[in-house]
């Protein structure tokens, strides 16, 4: 979470540095330590940038959406003036994300959203019409293509925000990222990351799933719950369970740029009550407020809502909750 102005000026008092400066759009950033260090130095002492900034504005214009099989329209509007671009769940580490997707959900989002706002969701391999495709493997790699085809279909038209479901908020971040890098001008006005740590999370990398046996694989799946319907199903575990595993390797083996960060305002939407699941899965608002040190715009922030983690967007009033932080968050 940010350092409050609150809390640098405890820290500024147990070093006796009242005569030093609190910039609090630069310090809010810092770790508690490093805020303490820089005060017992006398000023003398700052941490290195933490980030490398991308700044670039985001897309504005009037050029059609263009065509790729990585993006699918939910309904073509003629009066529409922007764009959300949904990445729906992954494998829910190990449960049964891989096989959802944004319409799998009890709100039609492209009804819920108005005639002012086209809804798109990406095409992930491994599901719907996209089922035979091979599976992607590498977060990195997934991004880097993901932001080669929806950079130069989006290029030039509407204005859109990206909304990621648990690690699919991760890809968007990581999507946002490189489309700013590489097409200056171009980008998300808007990241909403929902049910999803940070990316600098370090619980990604402490299961190693994906590499498990077959038989401890299943096993630890039942365990998790949610599954049983691929599991006991001699045809649907042959589709889902490589795909489910895919997505695993794809969160356990991501690892955030250690100084990289997106110049688009993230709001992390997370919900105060645990999932369903019999892990009873939720993500801690300490681990949503990560998502504040992966942006240098202002405007991000953690918004709790009255729901189940991991179900918000399968929630009817978590899924209008998330609609209404785009509303609010995209610029007229």
């Amino acid at each position: 979470m940010p350092l409050t102005l609150s809390e640098l000026q405890d820290i500024q008092a147990e070093a006796m540095a009242d005569d030093v400066d609190i910039n609090l759009d630069q310090m809010s950033l810092w770790t508690a330590d490093q805020a303490r260090e820089f005060f017992e130095s006398g000023g003398a002492q700052e941490p290195p940038p933490p980030v490398e900034v991308y700044t670039a504005p985001f897309t504005r214009g009037d050029k059609p959406t263009g065509t790729t099989p990585w993006l699918a329209c939910l309904e073509k509007k003629p009066s529409a003036t922007r764009r959300i671009i949904c990445f729906s769940w992954t494998g829910n580490r190990g449960g049964q994300g891989s096989a959802h997707n944004i319409r799998r959900t009890p709100l039609n989002w492209s009804q819920e959203a108005g005639a002012a706002t086209e809804v798109y969701e990406v095409a992930l391999p491994g599901r719907g019409t996209r089922m035979k495709d091979p599976l992607r493997k590498s977060a990195s790699d997934l991004a880097a293509e993901l932001a080669d085809a929806l950079g130069a279909a989006l290029e030039g038209g509407l204005p859109y925000a990206f909304v990621g479901f648990a690690f699919g908020a991760v890809l968007a971040y990581e999507t946002a990222r490189l489309i700013a890098s590489k097409q200056p001008g171009e980008g998300p006005a808007l990241l909403v990351a929902v049910s999803a740590e940070g990316p600098s999370w370090p619980g990604r990398a402490a299961s190693k799933l994906h590499s498990a046996s077959e038989t401890e694989f299943r096993k630890v799946l039942e365990q998790k719950g949610g599954t049983d319907f691929i599991l006991r199903d001699a045809g649907m575990s042959k589709m889902y369970l490589p795909v489910i595993r895919a997505d695993l390797a794809l969160e356990e083996t991501y690892t955030a740029p250690p100084a990289a960060a997106s110049g688009v305002p993230i709001v992390a939407v997370i919900g105060s009550k645990v999932g369903r699941d019999k892990e009873k899965s939720v993500v801690s608002r300490a681990n949503a407020g990560l998502w504040a040190g992966s942006s240098t715009a202002a405007g991000s922030k953690v918004v709790v809502l009255d729901a189940l983690d991991w179900y918000v967007l399968q929630e009817a009033g978590g899924a209008r909750a998330v609609l209404a932080e785009v509303a609010n968050g995209m610029p007229a």
